[in-house]
């Protein structure tokens, strides 16, 4: 049976080395994301001979995300069983989420009528084109502008790259936005992650750019490059009391940091409607559709 050992900085080569296959754009395959929720999640790894699997928790539910092979070739039928015999033999039903749909038709093709696909919209990621973010140009982006014009108009404010000094002031930003959130109790778990990020960018090959508003930090955005044509942003905080920093730190990261890729990746939305009213805001090119997999 798998044995599994909890997720370690020092797994990032191994598991960028496996999850290499399928051209994968979504976060299932970002070394950084899983490491960085890794407390959160209680993210642990294991390996035999084909592949290389990763199970989380959230809450008391446990699950698995699709195993990523040492060879792109492996088909996902004998892979796919240790998974179930694990959870079963763990007291758990047989749940793999994060299937996006290239995945989803290459078990259909190795494992026909074994297994059910349920849509999950709510892990769905928006993927912009990083010019449309940079530039906010056109009709559909006024409001944007109108929200950006008016904030540097009456203030001072500068993009510049996270400093190791920025640290508390990131954290108090953060700290911030918990009190005044409606789920402070996400607030709580997330100060883990931005933790964890802020303390690691160089090992994870993260960046972090930061908003200075008449010299206060107001704003901070982490993100990485994903593979040849895309960076993923997987954190993003700014001082919800002054209109228009998200805008602003929204496309000043990607118009300082990302303009040599195509597609901006800004994850999903976990359901929560405000937060897809705000994605869909920005005119994604795509989503990254996922599903649960479950036994037929």
């Amino acid at each position: 049976m798998l044995e599994f050992k909890p997720l370690e900085l020092a797994d990032k080569e191994i598991f960028k080395r496996y999850a290499k296959c399928f051209g994968y754009h979504n976060i299932e395959a970002s070394f950084a994301n899983k490491y960085i929720w890794g407390g959160v999640m209680n993210t642990k790894l294991a390996f035999d001979g084909y592949a290389m699997y990763t199970l989380l928790k959230c809450g008391e539910k446990e699950f698995m995300i699709p195993p990523f092979f040492n060879d792109c070739d492996t088909g996902f039928s004998e892979p796919l069983k240790k998974c179930e015999e694990y959870m079963r033999k763990n007291g758990g039903p047989f749940l793999i989420k994060g299937v996006n749909k290239e995945i989803k038709a290459r078990i259909e093709k190795d494992c026909p009528g074994r297994y059910a696909f349920i849509e999950d919209r709510a892990n769905f990621e928006y993927v912009y084109l990083a010019k449309d973010l940079a530039s906010l140009a056109g009709k559909k982006y006024h409001a944007k502008r109108n929200y950006i014009n008016r904030l540097v108009s009456s203030h001072d404010f500068e993009y510049r790259r996270y400093r190791s000094e920025d640290f508390g002031a990131c954290m108090e930003l953060h700290e911030k936005w918990t009190r005044t959130s409606k789920n402070p109790e996400d607030g709580h778990e997330e100060r883990g992650v931005i933790e964890r990020a802020l303390k690691n960018l160089d090992e994870l090959d993260l960046v972090c750019g930061v908003l200075l508003i008449d010299g206060s930090l107001e704003a901070f955005s982490v993100g990485e490059c994903f593979g040849n044509d895309m960076a993923i942003i997987h954190i993003e905080k700014a001082n919800a009391q002054i209109d228009g920093a998200y805008a602003l730190i929204n496309r000043e990261f990607v118009r300082n940091e990302w303009s040599g890729v195509r597609y901006i990746n800004r994850e999903e939305d976990m359901g929560i409607e405000g937060l897809r009213k705000a994605k869909l805001s920005y005119y994604p090119a795509f989503l990254i559709e996922k599903y649960d997999c479950v036994r037929a």
